[in-house]
């Protein structure tokens, strides 16, 4: 009966994440649906049933093409940084053990650089420490925690994605 209840409860949290997700999503945002788990791996696995599963979300921006996983909700949020166009800045809110893959780092084209090699664009930055990590192409997905804090443009040092975190 106890394990009844987890997994109805489970489907009605799905749900009700489900339905929330899609509001106020600009249109370069591709939407994937939601990840699901079978009803035996949430009755075998304790782990599934104390952590909400959220959606994966596809992040786009010009050719940087990023997947993260467990994402709870998305907004959009227009900036002006000094003597610059406003520029709109994703927040992702995501749940304990949300990752992010790159699928497309957008490094720079080797025709224009002097070592004729491809060099980052993108990077990752953590506020509280100032650590900064760049995002490259072929790179394993990193688990997002409380350390990191956005995506940014390495030359413009502009936030395109932060992240934000929920229990």
């Amino acid at each position: 009966m106890k394990k009844l209840a987890v997994i109805i409860l489970f489907f009605v949290l799905l749900l009700l994440m489900a339905g929330c997700s899609d509001v106020n999503k600009p249109a370069s945002f591709n939407t994937n649906t939601p990840n699901t788990e079978s009803s035996s791996s949430i009755i075998n696995s304790e782990a599934s049933e104390s952590s909400p599963v959220g959606t994966e979300e596809t992040f786009t921006r010009g050719n940087l093409v990023l997947e993260i996983t467990n994402v709870c909700e998305v907004r959009t949020v227009t900036k002006l940084a000094e003597g610059t166009e406003p520029y709109e800045e994703t927040i992702y809110t995501c749940y304990p053990g949300a990752t992010l893959s790159v699928v497309n780092a957008d490094m720079s084209d080797p025709t224009y650089t002097e070592d004729k090699k491809a060099h980052p664009q993108w990077g990752l930055y953590d506020i509280e420490t100032d650590s900064r990590a760049e995002l490259t192409d072929g790179m394993e997905p990193i688990i997002l925690n409380e350390t990191t804090d956005a995506v940014f443009n390495l030359e413009a040092s502009l936030f395109v994605l932060v992240f934000e975190y929920v229990e």
